[in-house]
């Protein structure tokens, strides 16, 4: 009699880091310029906000998702948290006040 050895519920750790690695990447504003824009100022409590979100895949690009803006500085940087589509994980960027917008409120043209 032959032993046979299954390889069950183990999950294939290296696949899904590869597919992780093919998906757009957000591109936060360098920390070095996000300090030069004053303190940090934690909200209160997360404000849901439409961002527009530059995007690396083999070139730069963006995209517009919901997010939570969680910080802010005077100097007009946002601190933005959301989860790519398709990503089991929350991406956490900074952004330029202009490319940020409540929820509900119209968009001035």
């Amino acid at each position: 009699m032959t032993q046979k050895r299954y390889e069950l519920g183990k999950p294939d750790l290296n696949a899904e880091a590869q597919e992780r690695e093919r998906q757009p990447k957000p591109v936060s504003l360098p920390d070095n310029l996000v300090r030069r824009t004053g303190r940090r100022r934690d909200e209160q409590r997360p404000v849901r906000v439409r961002a527009i979100v530059p995007v690396r895949v083999t070139y730069s690009d963006v995209i517009e998702v919901e997010a939570d803006a969680i910080a802010s500085t005077p100097g007009g940087a946002v601190l933005v948290r959301f989860r790519p589509a398709g990503s089991k994980y929350d991406e956490y960027i900074w952004l330029w006040s202009n490319a940020v917008r409540r929820i509900g409120y119209p968009v001035v043209e």
